[in-house]
């Protein structure tokens, strides 16, 4: 294993580096007391070894290839670096203090930690600095935007209803830009900030094996404040999955390394998962053992891809896909009724499937509502950086509007989006701050920006307080209803022989989905039966015209009720439990723009034998309706 290992009377060095002559650089401060070649016989292919004695122990070192000093990439800590994106000192290599890391494979039993399924997470993804940064957090200024203002805050992430946080790159990286030279250019050796920060923290030139040190208070050491944030997360039963950034394509990363990183954080750290962006050996990660039963997220797994003993998923597909069909239904495009379809009902057997309507990437989730087309200016590119196609709808005016329909109708097309994420089968994620309508100004590529335009304006919380409430609403909703987050995918069949489908698509005309380009209308029917729940309905009209919905009939003895009518704007549209308003006849017209969720009131109080019997009774009375089942409703792949 690469890195620095404690011998008997001193230390060994293993570093990997292509080039004719390695050097290790001492250091006491800033000073360089010594420059010590690796000796070239014990050298094996492109691996250095270098024995020092143990009295070097409280100096710092860095390496040296070919004119140019370089951190340890394997080093367990790291000096200096503790403000982030300080100009000062901007370029100096960080040094490394003598501490080994043959911790990896020691033996240590593992606490026991939450393990929650995917269909019971709920995702919250964040940045470390922006998510506590700005003064409105409320915390004290030495704890904002560090690992402990994310503690400060888990009470508001808990009754929020989050129960797995996703962290942004929390290890050591270099966030100031420098210009870039041709090898054998006179500046070869020149490295100047060009003024941006890589706010983010994707880059090939990370430092894996140490959290960030401007990530932690003054004065704390990153791997105990670190630590502190895993424990503080598990005590509230909750999960840690960390972003890895890796170039495995681009030659940048060996396999085996790429390996190790993860194997590293998940044994030392005791994190429960990693989200992998970039290129990755997915195949090897996915065998690997140390890796069984951890969370692990990619763009997309191919092949079958295997369980953990207990028959839990724990591979997951993470894209961009849910995020641009659904928002393409919501604005109203053509042909996008199939397709919502299959985002609502998707749920692999052998794969989880992470869902979200914004991400760091492209824009926040309001903004989604508020602009037509990006605004990056500032980021310094004209205008050339971040995707063309955003699928946003900016409800009648571009950018933040005093119009009042204007603003009504953002929050209205809000509820819609809320209501597809947390209604739909796979495993929902939050942007942080999408909870309270965070802004970045239509900013879809900010990946430069340390400053309000990323860091979270808590003072939305109170302005927004409604669009809060009503996500707070859906996800112990959700919670509640397991009909919403099955452990299986659901076959749109009778399988049980209830006299009703698992899962059901309607259209304007009960069991008749409507596929036509222009259709913009879709019912989904979860029949609670197939999950010891209440039956629901839900009513999508996408259109900008009103519509009405003949509806396939409730169960036996149940009538629907509205639950929930994104249209009203008195308390979100919700209606509490016991005053859902009953329909007086089997038709419900939707306003533009607008979903309704409707319950079937009373089936989760029906016997199991009545509800056998009610089964015959439905199969005798609808035959037509199940021949309209089989002719029109076509099972998804």
């Amino acid at each position: 294993m690469l890195g620095l290992r404690k011998v008997q009377g001193g230390y060994v060095f293993l570093a990997a580096a292509r080039t004719e002559q390695l050097y290790l650089n001492l250091y006491r401060g800033k000073r360089r007391v010594s420059r010590l070649p690796f000796p070239q016989e014990e050298r094996i292919g492109d691996v250095w070894r270098l024995f020092l004695p143990e009295r070097y122990r409280t100096l710092l070192y860095c390496f040296e290839a070919d004119g140019r000093e370089f951190s340890d990439p394997e080093g367990r800590d790291f000096l200096g670096g503790t403000r982030f994106g300080e100009l000062r000192g901007a370029g100096e290599v960080l040094k490394s203090p003598f501490r080994e890391n043959a911790e990896l494979f020691e033996a240590k039993a593992l606490p026991l930690r939450p393990g929650i399924p995917y269909r019971d997470c709920i995702i919250y993804r964040l940045h470390v600095r922006g998510f506590t940064k700005h003064s409105s957090s409320g915390l004290p200024a030495a704890k904002r935007g560090s690992f402990s203002g994310i503690i400060e805050k888990l009470p508001y992430l808990r009754e929020l209803g989050v129960n797995v946080l996703e962290l942004m790159p929390p290890y050591e990286f270099q966030e100031l830009m420098f210009e870039r030279f041709e090898p054998l250019s006179p500046k070869a050796r020149e490295r100047c900030p060009d003024g941006r920060i890589n706010y983010w923290g994707f880059t090939e030139d990370a430092l894996y094996y140490s959290p960030k040190h401007s990530f932690t208070q003054s004065g704390q050491d990153p791997s105990e404040s670190f630590r502190a944030l895993v424990r503080a997360v598990h005590e509230q039963g909750m999960e840690l999955v960390l972003d890895f950034y890796f170039n495995y394509d681009g030659g940048r990363e060996l396999p085996e390394r790429i390996s190790e990183v993860l194997r590293f954080w998940r044994v030392r750290y005791q994190i429960d998962g990693a989200h992998i962006i970039g290129t990755a050996p997915l195949e090897l990660l996915r065998r690997d053992p140390f890796l069984s039963r951890f969370k692990l997220w990619a763009e997309h797994w191919e092949g079958a891809l295997p369980r953990s003993s207990d028959g839990e998923k724990y591979l997951a597909d993470y894209n961009d896909g849910f995020q641009t069909e659904i928002r393409r239904a919501l604005k109203g495009d053509e042909s996008m009724v199939g397709s919502l379809m299959e985002r609502i009902r998707k749920n692999p057997s052998d794969r989880g499937e992470i869902q979200y309507l914004s991400n760091v990437t492209g824009l926040s989730l309001m903004d989604c509502f508020s602009y037509d087309r990006k605004h990056n200016e500032e980021n310094g590119e004209r205008g050339a950086d971040g995707c063309e196609q955003n699928y946003s709808w900016n409800c009648g005016e571009e950018g933040p509007s005093r119009r009042k329909s204007v603003r009504l109708l953002r929050k209205k097309m809000f509820r819609n989006a809320c209501l597809l994420l947390f209604l739909s089968q796979g495993t929902p994620l939050i942007q942080a701050g999408d909870e309270f309508g965070a802004s970045r100004r239509g900013n879809n590529n900010a990946w430069c920006q340390d400053n309000e335009l990323n860091w979270l304006d808590w003072r939305l919380l109170k302005k927004n307080r409604d669009l809060y409430e009503f996500m707070k609403y859906l996800i112990h909703f959700r919670r509640e209803h397991p009909v919403f987050h099955q452990k299986e995918e659901l076959t749109l069949l009778d399988s049980r022989g209830l006299g009703i489908p698992d899962l059901s698509f309607h259209g304007e005309s009960a069991w008749q989905p409507d596929r036509e380009p222009y259709r913009r209308q879709l019912g989904v029917m979860f029949s609670g039966l197939y999950a010891e729940d209440e039956t629901f309905l839900l009513l999508c009209n996408f259109h900008w015209e009103e519509h009405r919905f003949l509806l396939p009939h409730p169960p036996t003895g149940t009538n629907w009720a509205t639950v929930i009518d994104s249209c009203q704007e008195e308390q979100n549209g919700i209606y509490p439990k016991g005053e859902h308003p009953l329909l007086s006849d089997g038709e419900k017209r939707l306003l533009p723009r607008s979903i309704v969720l409707l319950q079937a009131e009373g089936c989760g109080e029906i016997p199991k034998k009545r509800r056998r019997r009610s089964g015959q009774r439905r199969r005798k009375s609808s035959e037509a309706g199940q021949r309209a089942v089989q002719e029109k409703q076509e099972v998804l792949p």
